[in-house]
C-alpha cells in the first residue's frame, strides 16, 4: 500500500526520474518541457524517448516555456477531494494549449464566468506545500 506524502496539508507530487529537470525549473520559478531535437515536436509529459517519432532520449532537450497559451478545456471543482483542496473551492482545473504546442493541465484562477475556451492564459507559480506549481490565470 502507498502513502499520499504531503506537506502543510498539500499532496506533494511523485517525481518520476524521466522529469526532474521539470521540478527543478519550478524551483527556480520556470515552466520546462522536452522537445524532439529529430522530429521538433514538443514532448509533455517527460518521456525517455519521443513518443512522436521514437527518438531515443539523447534526442530529447529540455526547454524553457513562454509559460503563455490558450484555454482549451475546464471544469470547476465545487467540492475538493482533500481537506487542502476543499479550503480553496471552488476552483477550476483545465487544460491549456501552450504556445510551444502541447497540452498541459494545471488550475486556472480566475471567476468561472469569465472564462472561455480559447481565451489567452499565462502561467504564475505559486507555493503549495514544499512545491512551487504553476496555475495560469487570464491574460
Amino acid at each position: 500500500m502507498s502513502h499520499t506524502h504531503t506537506h502543510d496539508g498539500w499532496p506533494q507530487p511523485y517525481r518520476l526520474l524521466d522529469a526532474q529537470p521539470y521540478w527543478e525549473g519550478l524551483a527556480a520559478g520556470q515552466l520546462k518541457f522536452q522537445r524532439c531535437t529529430a522530429c521538433h515536436q514538443a514532448v509533455w509529459p517527460a518521456h525517455s524517448f519521443c513518443p512522436h517519432c521514437n527518438a531515443d532520449a539523447d534526442k530529447l532537450e529540455w526547454q524553457s516555456a513562454s509559460g503563455r497559451g490558450s484555454l482549451y478545456s475546464y471544469s470547476t471543482v465545487l467540492r475538493g477531494p482533500t481537506p487542502a483542496f476543499a479550503s480553496i473551492a471552488p476552483y477550476t482545473v483545465g487544460f491549456v494549449e501552450m504556445d510551444e504546442g502541447y497540452y498541459f493541465f494545471a488550475q486556472i484562477e480566475g471567476a468561472p464566468e469569465t472564462m472561455k475556451v480559447g481565451s489567452r492564459v499565462e502561467a504564475r507559480m505559486i507555493q503549495r506545500g514544499e512545491q512551487n506549481l504553476p496555475v495560469f490565470v487570464l491574460a
